[in-house]
């Protein structure tokens, strides 16, 4: 891995507003489902919202480039970016640095969001810029994202998690959160095979039952899609298919009634046909 003295900077200037970020080779950092994540926060008006409130909060929880919550910074939100990797830290604060945002608006925190108790301590093996919960050379302390020293009376527009199937984890360090209804918008990732690395199963029945999800959204993995509101058929079968075909999506869930500005284009979702 590089060091920060040895990145190498991009324009990000797929849409606006574009922003600088610190790479290790040059490419632009993509993953399956970024096309449909944007229409989720292109939906959100970032830009509209964060000038006439600049007190909403957006979180990148698993940032590895921390090109989200650096897209929500150049919309003038406050973000608090999460990432345990030392390497990938320095270059999101480099990125930082590079757009001249504020360090008191824009927080990097190396910490494992997670419901043990905060404070404790996680050790991970790395491999390819991925993380996993093992015997291995990386020992970080823990948050829960209840225990963040958030801003007072602040609202957390959007969360964003992604965390190799520990989602769950996170979800649950934030019950206080959600209860009070100061999280607006979630996006997770949702890999239902991956039975190694926490209870997926439980994971979206915990966002519809326990959170109180209002609606529920799956993002296609390659297309700019959102696939929804998710029917009960297609939830009480979505992880079982999901296991059968090992397939992997991203799930977006609204905790607010859509507003009459809301303009996010959606399709309808057929399990076993959508792309998600």
């Amino acid at each position: 891995m590089k060091t920060s003295a040895q990145y190498i900077a991009i324009d990000m200037n797929d849409r606006l507003p574009s922003f600088k970020l610190a790479t290790i080779d040059a490419d632009k950092p993509y993953a399956d489902g970024d096309r449909s994540q944007a229409t989720v926060v292109d939906s959100l008006h970032l830009v509209n919202r964060c000038k006439q409130d600049p007190s909403l909060i957006v979180v990148d929880v698993g940032a590895l480039f921390g090109e989200f919550g650096l897209y929500a910074a150049a919309c003038g939100c406050r973000v608090f970016i999460f990432e345990v990797q030392p390497e990938y830290a320095d270059l999101i604060r480099t990125s930082i640095a590079l757009n001249n945002f504020s360090i008191s608006r824009v927080h990097v925190l190396e910490k494992a969001v997670s419901n043990l108790p905060s404070n404790s301590k996680l050790t991970f093996s790395q491999k390819g810029g991925q993380t996993k919960v093992a015997e291995g050379n990386l020992t970080v302390s823990t948050i829960r994202l209840d225990d963040v020293a958030w801003p007072l009376n602040s609202t957390i527009l959007l969360l964003k998690i992604d965390v190799e199937g520990f989602e769950l984890n996170v979800l649950r360090s934030a019950e206080k959160l959600f209860s009070e209804n100061r999280i607006h918008h979630l996006i997770f990732e949702y890999t239902a095979w991956w039975t190694d690395r926490g209870a997926q199963k439980d994971l979206i029945p915990y966002v519809e039952n326990t959170l109180k999800s209002k609606q529920l959204f799956a993002l296609d993995r390659t297309a700019s899609t959102v696939y929804g509101p998710l029917k009960r058929q297609a939830i009480n079968h979505f992880h079982s298919f999901h296991i059968s075909k090992r397939l992997q999506t991203d799930i977006y869930a609204r905790f607010v009634e859509p507003s009459d500005k809301d303009t996010l284009e959606i399709e309808p979702y057929y399990l076993g046909i959508s792309f998600a």
